[in-house]
C-alpha cells in the first residue's frame, strides 16, 4: 500500500515496506506515527480503527496530501502491552522522527504512549482512550478527540429513570476504563437514586463469568453493566442463556460492535451497547465517510472505526489551521480548536485535553441490527426494557 509500513513490535524490519517511490523533486512525507494493536487481545478491535486510519490516509493523499506533502503512516504493532506502547512511541519520536503522533488504540496502551508523548514535548492526538485518568496527569500536549468514559454512560440515569430500573451491578474487565466508569456511574447513580449493588473486576483473558451469574442470581439487579471487549460481552450473553439467567436490561460497549452481533447471533437480541458513533448519524462528513469504508472494506464502520477517523481529521484539520508542524504552534492550536466530525461536535477542555463535547449513544440490537434507542432526539426505535426472557423469543 502506498506511504505504508508494517514493522513488527520489538523485532527486526522483515520486509521491506511497501512503499511507491516519490518522483524526483517531490515533496518529503508527512509522517504520522501509531502503534497499535496487530496482535494480542485488542487486536481485533484494533483492526477497525486501523482500517479508518488507513482509509483517512488514502483520502488525504487523494486530495493532495497535507500541506501540500503526502501522508505516509509509520505503523508497529504494540501486542496489546502497554509497556511495548511506551518503546515503541519512544522509538517513533527519536529513532522514525515522524511529525505527528497519533495514540495507540485502548485506556492502558494510551496512558504509557501518551506519557512518551509528553516527555517529549511531542502533540498527541487521543483517538483511542476513553479513559478521563490520561487527561488528569497536567499534560499540555496531548488532546483527545474520542468521548472520555463519563459519556459512554450518560444515557444509563436517564433510560433508568424512565423505565423504573432501581438496582445496578458493575461487572467489568480491569482496566482504567471501567475504572473510569464506575466513578460517572456512581455520580449517575447518586443522582438518580439508583442502587449499586456491587462493583466487580475481573482480569483481562477472563471468559467464565459463573461466579458472577450466581451472584446476579441471588441479588437479582435490575441492570448488569460493564465495560471491556466485544468477545466478553459475546460470552457474557451465551452464559446468561446457559444459565437462563437475564437481568432487566444487559448493557456493554462490546455490544455496539458488528463483531457481538454476528458471534452472538439471536443471543444477541435486546442488549444494549453503549456507542459513540453510529453509521446513520447525520454528523459531518458522517455519509460519505460510511460510503467510502464500504467500498474499500465491503462493510459499514463500527464506532471504533469512527473514533480511528474523528481522531485523524482532526489532527488534519489542526494541520491546517496552523499551516505548520511545529509542535508549540499545533499545542495553541489544538487547544481552543472546535470542529465537527463524524462522532460530533470536538471540544476539549484547554487545560486537560479532556473531549467535552461529543456525547454518548445508547443503542440496543433489534433483529439482528443496532437501533438507538438514547438520546430521544437521535433515537431510532423505542427501548425494550425490559429484556424479554429467553423462554419467550
Amino acid at each position: 500500500m502506498n506511504g505504508f509500513k508494517t514493522i513488527l513490535a520489538g523485532a527486526a524490519l522483515l520486509a521491506a515496506p511497501a512503499l511507491t517511490l516519490a518522483p524526483a523533486g517531490a515533496a518529503e512525507p508527512i509522517k504520522v506515527g501509531i502503534a497499535l494493536s496487530q496482535s494480542g487481545n485488542l487486536a481485533d478491535s484494533a483492526e477497525h480503527y486501523k482500517k479508518a486510519v488507513e482509509l483517512w490516509r488514502d483520502q488525504v493523499n487523494a486530495r493532495g496530501g497535507l500541506l501540500n506533502r503526502p501522508v505516509e503512516l509509520v505503523l508497529y504493532d504494540d501486542r496489546s502491552d502497554p509497556a511495548t506502547a511506551a518503546r515503541l512511541y519512544e522509538r517513533l519520536i527519536t529513532n522514525d522522527n515522524v511529525d505527528l503522533l497519533v495514540s495507540p488504540w485502548g485506556s492502558a496502551s494510551t496512558a504509557t504512549a501518551t506519557a512518551v508523548a509528553e516527555k517529549h514535548k511531542r502533540v498527541m492526538i487521543n483517538s483511542g482512550g476513553a479513559s478521563e485518568k490520561i487527561h488528569q496527569r497536567n499534560f499540555k500536549h496531548i488532546f483527545q478527540s474520542a468521548a472520555p468514559i463519563s459519556a459512554y454512560v450518560e444515557g444509563i440515569g436517564p433510560v433508568a429513570e424512565k423505565f423504573g430500573l432501581k438496582t445496578m451491578d458493575i461487572i467489568s474487565r480491569d482496566y482504567p476504563a471501567a475504572r473510569d466508569m464506575e466513578v460517572a456511574l456512581n455520580k449517575i447513580a447518586k443522582d438518580r437514586n439508583i442502587k449499586i449493588e456491587k462493583a466487580e473486576y475481573f482480569p483481562a483473558g477472563t471468559s467464565d463469568y459463573s461466579s458472577y451469574l450466581a451472584q446476579a442470581k441471588q441479588s437479582n439487579p435490575d441492570i448488569w453493566i460493564s465495560v471491556g471487549y466485544p468477545n466478553e460481552a459475546i460470552e457474557m450473553v451465551r452464559q446468561f442463556r446457559a444459565n437462563n439467567y437475564l437481568p432487566k436490561l444487559f448493557v456493554h460497549n462490546g455490544a455496539s460492535i458488528d463483531d457481538f452481533v454476528k458471534a452472538a447471533g439471536k443471543d444477541a437480541e435486546y442488549a444494549v451497547g453503549m456507542s459513540l458513533y453510529e453509521p446513520v448519524l447525520k454528523t459531518k462528513g458522517n455519509a460519505e465517510f460510511v460510503k467510502a469504508y464500504k467500498d474499500k472494506y465491503g462493510a459499514e464502520p463500527g464506532y471504533y472505526s469512527g473514533f480511528g477517523y474523528a481522531g485523524v481529521t482532526v489532527l488534519e484539520e489542526a494541520v491546517r489551521k496552523t499551516g505548520s508542524l511545529d509542535q508549540d504552534k499545533l499545542r495553541e492550536t489544538l487547544s481552543t480548536m472546535e470542529t465537527d466530525t463524524v462522532l460530533g461536535h470536538h471540544k476539549v477542555d484547554p487545560k486537560t485535553g479532556l473531549q467535552v463535547g461529543v456525547k454518548g449513544l445508547l443503542v440496543q440490537i433489534r433483529d439482528g441490527k443496532r437501533a438507538i434507542i438514547y438520546p430521544e432526539e437521535l433515537k431510532t426505535a423505542d427501548a425494550v426494557i425490559p429484556m424479554p426472557a429467553w423462554a419467550n423469543r
